[in-house]
């Protein structure tokens, strides 16, 4: 008699749980952003929230949670029930690079989180405020020798893509410079022009349009080869060779999220590549449209880990 019970109670809860799967989604759903508004994930995640609120017929919604290089944001969304209701738009910063040099960052980008989608990768621009007296790599270069420690460089945070990608270049160049974090890069682009710091490695969507005001002045780009976009600003590369820094922004779920939810997120968000007129936006913010579903995202993010964490351990970065 007790098995019989303890059979049926199985089959109902196995039972509820595909119901539950297969009806879902039944509720509004969260893409939790590691960074404040405006920046470039926060774009990002915004495109593909509202496409997502077409194709699955629910609210898609951004959840701004910036702060500690995403640690608040991920801690957040591994809080919440692995059922497919809240998403987190990770960066290599809080899945590869934080992990490797953040001692109280104990989140493990590949163990807590199952890969759906990566949306769009993108490298950075060494951008200036546009008062400091520099156009060009090498007359920055000079100018930092003879400020000697004096300019400031902002990041999106102690420990992210953009904290690593300016602070490769004044180690390439032999310079000194004192790191400012901000929680996101919108803080940092707005110090920057009113000349609280002197220099931020950004993504292109965020400094493109202050560049075309004259506000700001972008000096060199961390991609190999020089963006479509920005045709007449050189690489860093081609002063330093050998240098390049990129990242990409990705949906990653709870571990445990059901395969068919994260199935078809994946499979929904990669449709976002149809759209003619999405393609043209993110290519205008200075990403590649990317579209890589969950297997292979899941390799390219265990081959970074490795990568970065070799070269970090190597350098001596690490962030309290």
């Amino acid at each position: 008699m007790y098995r019989a019970l303890a059979v049926a109670a199985l089959t109902l809860c196995a039972a509820t749980a595909a119901s539950a799967q297969g009806n879902w989604p039944s509720k509004p759903i969260s893409i939790v952003v590691p960074f404040g508004a405006g920046g470039n994930t926060d774009v990002m995640a915004r495109l593909t929230a509202t496409h997502l609120t077409k194709a699955l017929g629910v609210s898609v919604v951004v959840d701004n949670k910036p702060g500690a290089a995403g640690l608040i944001a991920s801690k957040q969304v591994l809080a919440a029930p692995a059922d497919g209701y809240m998403f987190l738009l990770a960066t290599a910063t809080q899945s590869v690079t934080a992990p490797c040099i953040t001692a109280n960052f104990n989140v493990d980008g590949v163990k807590d989180f199952a890969p759906v989608v990566n949306v769009g990768a993108n490298s950075f621009v060494l951008t200036t405020r546009a008062t400091l007296p520099v156009k060009t790599l090498a007359e920055l270069t000079a100018y930092a020798k003879r400020e000697n420690g004096k300019l400031t460089y902002g990041s999106g945070g102690q420990g992210t893509l953009t904290h690593l990608s300016a602070y490769m270049f004044p180690k390439r160049a032999e310079v000194e410079m004192v790191h400012v974090p901000y929680k996101g890069g919108s803080a940092a682009v707005t110090d920057m022009i009113g000349g609280q710091i002197d220099l931020y490695s950004a993504s292109p969507s965020e400094v493109i349009p202050q560049m075309n005001s004259g506000k700001l002045r972008m000096i060199a780009v961390s991609s190999p080869t020089r963006l479509k976009e920005l045709p007449n600003v050189p690489t860093i590369a081609e002063t330093y060779p050998g240098y390049e820094v990129s990242t990409w922004n990705g949906l990653v779920a709870r571990a445990g999220t059901p395969p068919e939810v994260l199935d078809r997120v994946a499979n929904e968000v990669a449709k976002m590549k149809d759209d003619p007129a999405l393609i043209k936006k993110l290519e205008d913010m200075g990403v590649v449209p990317m579209f890589v579903t969950r297997a292979a995202f899941g390799e390219q993010i265990q081959r970074e880990v490795a990568m970065w964490g070799k070269t970090l351990k190597n350098s001596g970065i690490h962030s309290d």
